[in-house]
């Protein structure tokens, strides 16, 4: 049984990640319209010390909460010349793709070109 996401529960979780891990940029996005849609939006992950599993971490433990609220996950990868400070788009696309982030077809209004990545939940 799942439990109701709620835009409490998504602060709470986020709050908690940026505590637990010192020095990572963590934002999550929970509209309203996204929860009805039973989504969350990852909007920025930044971990300053890459290559200590802190990253891999982190999203191992979002998708277990997206999972227990049987909420998909949404995301949009930086790119090098963003201010996010990453090194490659492609190279996030292959992490996340190791979390079972899937390549998102664009709908009206969305920006083309700018990979989207959808993650459904596990049942």
């Amino acid at each position: 049984m799942s439990m109701k996401l709620t835009m409490t529960k998504v602060r709470k979780f986020e709050c908690r990640i940026q505590e637990s891990y010192e020095g990572v940029f963590f934002e999550l996005m929970a509209t309203p319209s996204l929860l009805l849609a039973n989504a969350i939006e990852l909007t920025w992950i930044i971990v300053q010390d890459r290559k200590k599993g802190i990253g891999t971490a982190i999203m191992r433990e979002l998708c277990e909460f997206a999972d227990r609220h049987v909420a998909e996950i949404r995301l949009t990868p930086a790119s090098k010349g963003d201010c996010a400070a990453t090194t490659s788009r492609a190279r996030l696309v292959r992490f996340y793709k190791r979390f079972g982030f899937v390549m998102h077809k664009h709908k009206c209004g969305e920006i083309p070109g700018i990979p989207a990545l959808v993650r459904k939940p596990a049942v």
